[in-house]
C-alpha cells in the first residue's frame, strides 16, 4: 500500500475507533483506551479477514502506545475533528507523559460518515464497530487491563520496551486464540467472526480478574 494511502487509512481507523467508542458509551475516550483499541484492532483484524495498521507493538508497563496513532490523534485534534479534554502532564521515571481524553466533534462525525463508505473504512467498518462494542461492554477495571492480558502482550519473558511482533499468522497468538474457540464449539458449529471476538473478550475479562492492580 502506498505510504500516502496507508497514512490516510491509519487516520480514518483512529477517527473511526474514537467515534465508535463514543457511540458505545466511552465518551470521552481516554488516551490509554484509545491505544488499547488500536492494539486490539491490529491483533484481531485477521478474525475478520482484515489487516491491521501495524503488526508489532512496543511493550510498556502502562499498556500499548503507538507513536503513529498518537500522531493521528494529535492531527485530528488540530484539524478540529476531535476534541481533547482533561490534558495532564506527568513525569514517569524521567519521561514526560501526556494524558487526555478524546471525543469526536460534529466535523469529526461528518468526516467519519464520509470515510465509512470509502475503501478507507468500508471493509473494516463492521470489525471496528464490533470491536469497540465488545471493549465498551467490559467492566471499567477489565477495560483498563484488557490489552495487558492479551495473549500477544502477555507473552512470557518479554521485558518492557521490547518489540512484540505478530507479522506472520503463526505469531499472532491473539487471533489464533480467538479462532481456537471453534474447537470448543464442536465439530458441527462454525463460529462467526463476531462470536469469536466476543469469546476472546470474555477470555480477556476473565484474565483481568487475576491481574495485579492497574489504573488507566
Amino acid at each position: 500500500m502506498p505510504a500516502a494511502e496507508a497514512s490516510l487509512r491509519s487516520r480514518a481507523w483512529v477517527l473511526g475507533l474514537v467515534v465508535m467508542a463514543n457511540w458505545s458509551g466511552l465518551r470521552p475516550l481516554s488516551k490509554a483506551h484509545a491505544h488499547a483499541l488500536v492494539f486490539l484492532a491490529n491483533s484481531l483484524a485477521p478474525i475478520y479477514e482484515d489487516t491491521g495498521l501495524e503488526t508489532r507493538v512496543i511493550k510498556h508497563e502502562h499498556g500499548p502506545f503507538y507513536p503513529d496513532a498518537q500522531w493521528d490523534l494529535d492531527r485530528l485534534v488540530g484539524q478540529g475533528l476531535l476534541n481533547v479534554s482533561g490534558v495532564t502532564l506527568s513525569d514517569t521515571g524521567g519521561r514526560w507523559w501526556m494524558d487526555g481524553s478524546y471525543e469526536a466533534s460534529a466535523s469529526g462525525k461528518a468526516a467519519f460518515n464520509e470515510c465509512r463508505n470509502l475503501p478507507l473504512l468500508s471493509r473494516s467498518y463492521r470489525f471496528l464497530l464490533e470491536l469497540t462494542n465488545a471493549f465498551a461492554s467490559l467492566q471499567q477495571d477489565a477495560r483498563n487491563r484488557a490489552a495487558l492480558v492479551d495473549v500477544i502482550y502477555a507473552t512470557p519473558n518479554r521485558a518492557n520496551r521490547t518489540a512484540l511482533v505478530f507479522e506472520d499468522a503463526e505469531q499472532n497468538f491473539s487471533s489464533l486464540t480467538a479462532v481456537a474457540f471453534d474447537d470448543l464449539a464442536g465439530p458441527d458449529i462454525v463460529l462467526t467472526p463476531k462470536e469469536r471476538l466476543q469469546l476472546y473478550f470474555g477470555y480477556l475479562e476473565n484474565n483481568t480478574k487475576n491481574f495485579g492492580s492497574h489504573a488507566s
